[in-house]
């Protein structure tokens, strides 16, 4: 199994999803952190019915190499995906 990698440029949005399939989790939540684990932004996900959830997350303006975590709670178990963001500034020649 390898680390999902998400390349995107400096200054996008990040739509992250989550999808349940038979039980229903609380506390869903999509953050950004950076190389020494600092959070840089944090946010809820929302739902859009049948289990599926997203959350749109604004990305620095700083280029570098971040990780995703996006999580959530069914019953007292705490769910965690993880994904690698490369952001790279746009070159114009």
């Amino acid at each position: 199994m390898s680390l999902q990698t998400i390349t995107d440029f400096v200054g996008s949005t990040l739509r992250t999803t989550w999808v349940n399939s038979g039980a229903t989790a609380t506390q869903i939540y999509s953050a950004l952190l950076d190389k020494e684990g600092t959070l840089v932004t944090s946010v809820s996900q929302q739902s859009s019915g049948n289990g599926h959830y997203y959350a749109d997350m604004a990305l620095p303006n700083s280029a570098g190499n971040y990780l995703n975590k996006q999580g959530g709670v069914i019953d007292s178990n705490t769910y965690v995906r993880w994904a690698l963001v490369k952001l790279i500034a746009p070159e114009v020649d």
